[in-house]
C-alpha cells in the first residue's frame, strides 16, 4: 500500500498583505501627509490672501475730546466715521472745545457711524455777525460757539478777496446747536454797471465809485457828450481796478458851406456910377444928390451913402444897397439885404443893416 504524500506547500507572494486592523504601510502614510499639508496650505492662503483685498469691516475711533469741532470734524472724518449729533453744554473750558464724544473713544465702529459730540458752549447758541470778516475768522466765530461753517459761495463783490459779504442764518437768529451757516464771500471781483445813456461826467463817476479805471474814447453824434457804448458791456465781472473803456458822442463837423455864386464884377465901382445911378432912382422932386458920403463893394454887393438935400445946412444922409447883375448895378431893400440866409457879405453888414451915423 502506498502512504500519501503530503500536499504540496503553496509559493509564497513578496508583497506584504495587510489584514483586518494591521497598521497600513509606509508608502500609503506618505501620500496621506503631504496631501493634508496641501490643504492647509490652501486654506490658509485663501484666507489671509481675501482678507488683505477686503476693506476692514470695523473701524476703532479716536480720541477728539480738547479739539475744536472743527478739528474733531477732521479727524474722524479722515477716519471714515462722521459727526453725529452735537450737544452744548456750559463748561469753564473754551467754548467750542470737545468734552467727550459717544460712542468713547476706542469703540470699534462700522464705518462712516455717527459720533455724537458734547462741546463746551451755550446751549441755545446766537448766530454772530461775521460780515466784513474774512472766510477764515467767519469759521472760527462759528465754531467757537458750537455751530458750523455750511456751504461757502463766491460772488461778485467790491470788497476784498475772501471777506464775507453774506450769511443765512442772520446774525442774532437763535438756532440749534452744531447748525450750519452758509456764507458767500467776495471773489474781488465786479459787475460792470450799465453807464449807456449817461453823460460822459456821469459815467466817469459811476464807474470810477465801483473801483474801476476809466478810459475815453469819441465818436461823432448827434448825441454830444453822450456815453454810446462801452467795453467791456454792462454786467461783465471784472477785477477791480480794471479798465472800462467808453465812447463818447462829440458833434460832428459843420459841412463846408457851397460858396455863394459871387455876382459878376463887370458892374463898375464907383462914384460917377453910383451917382448916376442914384440920380436915376430919385424922384425929380426929391432934394438933389449933392455927393456920395462913403461907398464900399464886397462880392458883388455894394452900400452906398448919399449927401442930398437943397443947401448945405440941409444935407442928409440916405443909404443905398445894391447888388451886381451883369454888369449892372441893381437896388436891394434892406429888410430883404439884411435878413436871415441873406449871403450878404460879413464886411457890408454892419454897414447896410446898423442904423446911419450922420
Amino acid at each position: 500500500m502506498t502512504n500519501p504524500q503530503p500536499p504540496a506547500s503553496q509559493p509564497t507572494d513578496d508583497t506584504d498583505t495587510a489584514t483586518p486592523g494591521s497598521p497600513l504601510s509606509t508608502p500609503i502614510w506618505i501620500v496621506i501627509v503631504v496631501v493634508v499639508g496641501l490643504v492647509a496650505a490652501g486654506l490658509t492662503w485663501l484666507v489671509v490672501g481675501r482678507s488683505g483685498d477686503e476693506a476692514p469691516n470695523s473701524v476703532v475711533s479716536t480720541s477728539v475730546v480738547g479739539f475744536t469741532v472743527q478739528e474733531a470734524t477732521v479727524a474722524l472724518e479722515g477716519q471714515g466715521l462722521q459727526i453725529g449729533e452735537i450737544t452744548l453744554e456750559p463748561s469753564d473750558v473754551e467754548t467750542g472745545v470737545v468734552l467727550s464724544q459717544n460712542p468713547p473713544a476706542g469703540s470699534q465702529l462700522a464705518p462712516g457711524s455717527p459720533v455724537n459730540l458734547v462741546v463746551a458752549g451755550d446751549a441755545n447758541p446766537v448766530v454772530p455777525d461775521v460780515l466784513t470778516l474774512s472766510e477764515t475768522e467767519a469759521v472760527n466765530a462759528l465754531i467757537a460757539l458750537g455751530l458750523r461753517p455750511g456751504e461757502v459761495t463766491q460772488s461778485a463783490s467790491s470788497k476784498p478777496v475772501g471777506e464775507v459779504i453774506g450769511q443765512t442764518p442772520s446774525a442774532g437768529e437763535q438756532v440749534e446747536p452744531g447748525a450750519l451757516v452758509d456764507l458767500v464771500v467776495s471773489n474781488g471781483q465786479l459787475g460792470v454797471a450799465d453807464v449807456v445813456g449817461l453823460t460822459a461826467t456821469e459815467a466817469r463817476a459811476t464807474l470810477r465809485n465801483e473801483g474801476f479805471r476809466v478810459q475815453e474814447q469819441e465818436e461823432e453824434s448827434d448825441q454830444v457828450g453822450v456815453v454810446l457804448r462801452q467795453d467791456p458791456p454792462a454786467g461783465t465781472e471784472l477785477a477791480l481796478d480794471s479798465i472800462v473803456v467808453i465812447t463818447v458822442g462829440v458833434a460832428r463837423p459843420e459841412p463846408t458851406p457851397t460858396p455863394t455864386p459871387t455876382p459878376t464884377a463887370d458892374a463898375v465901382c464907383g462914384s460917377v456910377q453910383f451917382t448916376r445911378i442914384i440920380t436915376d432912382l430919385r424922384d425929380p422932386a426929391d432934394p438933389p444928390v449933392q455927393y456920395l458920403q462913403d461907398y464900399t463893394c464886397v462880392g458883388g454887393w455894394a452900400v452906398v451913402l448919399a449927401a442930398v438935400g437943397e443947401q448945405s445946412d440941409q444935407i442928409v444922409l440916405d443909404r443905398y444897397i445894391f447888388r451886381a447883375e451883369g454888369d449892372t448895378w441893381n437896388r436891394v431893400s434892406q429888410n430883404r439885404a439884411c435878413a436871415d440866409g441873406s449871403d450878404l457879405p460879413d464886411p457890408l453888414r454892419a454897414q447896410a443893416c446898423d442904423p446911419i451915423v450922420s
